[in-house]
């Protein structure tokens, strides 16, 4: 048998390593592309252009973020076939731990020449928020406000200890499945009241050209991807970088007082017999008509006084998308109130044709409104109905015209004058 063929196999592989090329790119390079998600990781793509050599190469990539999930690794080479990924964990220290270095042989078949590689993985410890702000337009004569001004900012949090450096940068509004993500990160812990600190980012365009930092929304199928821009820097010593979505942008809203108990719920005091008041709660109500998603988040509502503009409230939204409504919540009003008794509460056996019983439940409930105020002031009042047997449910009477918002919830939308009080009374039968 003839070892010429192994021979010249072993002399190739052994030429192949010996025209190895490694790259020295090192931790906190520039990335090509850098999406986070508000799971608290973001997807980190890196390329590089490297002169390989015909035959079997060897590259080391020492620029791998802390903490790399390495079972996300994918790597592509243009025009050659990566046939081995080794990892060793003898990087650059970042926090006191060792980074990751990935170990790559590829095969290129074809002339020598440049030939570019792309690494791409998540991470953790970079994460995102929206942060809303909606200022208040004063209603006529003392009036609820039906017009408001939004601000919408995204705040970016890199807790990797490097400053990062992104010719794009994404941002990911929506759930999407992440096996290794979901963790709460120390950028999470960062105070909300910093959400009025400015914007501390860096954008690092070329000579000819600034980074651009404008921000553009496109969707896909579970998600909506915000693109900050291009060139952006987030330096490591920052507590956040905050980039504008939209801002002062006219949005119409509407207050809505709400009074809203469970079916079993009565405002007596300690002792049974006297009826304690309760603060409506103070709700305003608005659509999205500002052409492209608003990010879930946390609204501050300022009010103006003179030229003073005061918080009057804070509040979470979820995703909310192009034309739908977004509620946030004030807080409990201080000029109407409600109470709530549970006048009669009865069963009855009634006898069925058959010979059989059926257990039928009749409830009257009474609401009163209070208004403390100068003005006229709508109220809605939302009531639960106590289900029972088979929850087949009817109104016998009511003083107020009523809509069903559920399965077993029904609204009343009632007036209560100046100085005086509206009484919202009705019963129920439930089979």
């Amino acid at each position: 048998m003839s070892t010429r063929p192994l021979r010249a196999a072993l002399l190739a592989l052994v030429l192949g390593f010996a025209a190895a090329t490694s790259t020295n790119a090192g931790t906190g390079d520039d990335l090509a592309h850098l999406t986070v998600y508000d799971a608290g990781i973001a997807e980190f793509l890196e390329m590089r252009t490297v002169e390989l050599q015909s035959g079997l190469n060897t590259l080391e990539w020492r620029s791998l973020m802390p903490k790399a999930y390495l079972r996300t690794l994918r790597v592509t080479a243009a025009d050659a076939e990566v046939i081995r990924q080794d990892v060793t964990m003898d990087g650059a220290e970042v926090k006191g731990e060792k980074t990751a270095v990935l170990h790559l042989q590829i095969m290129n078949r074809g002339a020598a020449g440049p030939r570019r590689i792309l690494v791409d993985y998540l991470a953790p410890s970079v994460t995102w928020q929206s942060d809303c702000a909606l200022v208040l337009d004063p209603g006529p004569n003392g009036a609820p406000p039906t017009m408001a001004s939004l601000d919408v900012w995204l705040s970016v949090f890199n807790s990797t200890g490097l400053d990062l450096r992104a010719g794009s940068l994404d941002l990911v509004a929506g759930e999407i499945n992440l096996v290794d993500g979901g963790g709460a990160y120390e950028s999470r812990r960062v105070a909300q009241y910093q959400v009025n600190m400015q914007s501390n980012a860096v954008y690092a365009g070329g000579d000819e050209a600034p980074g651009d930092a404008s921000t553009t929304v496109t969707g896909l199928s579970v998600f909506n991807r915000l693109a900050l821009g291009k060139g952006i820097v987030l330096n490591a010593n920052n507590a956040m970088s905050r980039f504008p979505l939209m801002q002062r942008t006219k949005l119409g809203v509407e207050e809505r007082k709400v009074f809203e108990n469970a079916y079993n719920l009565q405002t007596f005091g300690r002792n049974g017999f006297t009826l304690l008041p309760r603060g409506l709660d103070v709700r305003l109500v608005s659509k999205n008509t500002t052409g492209v998603p608003i990010p879930a988040g946390v609204v501050t509502v300022y009010a103006k006084t003179g030229d003073l503009l005061q918080i009057v409230g804070q509040d979470r939204i979820g995703l909310t998308a192009e034309a739908a409504e977004f509620t946030v919540g004030q807080g409990r009003s201080a000029t109407l109130f409600g109470s709530r008794r549970i006048v009669e509460r009865k069963t009855f056996a009634d006898v069925m044709s058959g010979g059989g019983r059926r257990e039928r439940l009749v409830t009257k409930i009474e609401v009163v409104l209070t208004n403390r105020g100068t003005l006229a002031a709508d109220a809605f009042v939302r009531e639960g109905i106590e289900p029972f047997d088979e929850n087949r449910w009817s109104l016998l009477e009511s003083t107020h015209q009523s809509e069903t918002l559920g399965a077993n919830t029904i609204q009343f939308k009632v007036q209560v004058p100046a100085g005086g009080k509206t009484v919202v009374s009705y019963t129920v039968e439930t089979k």
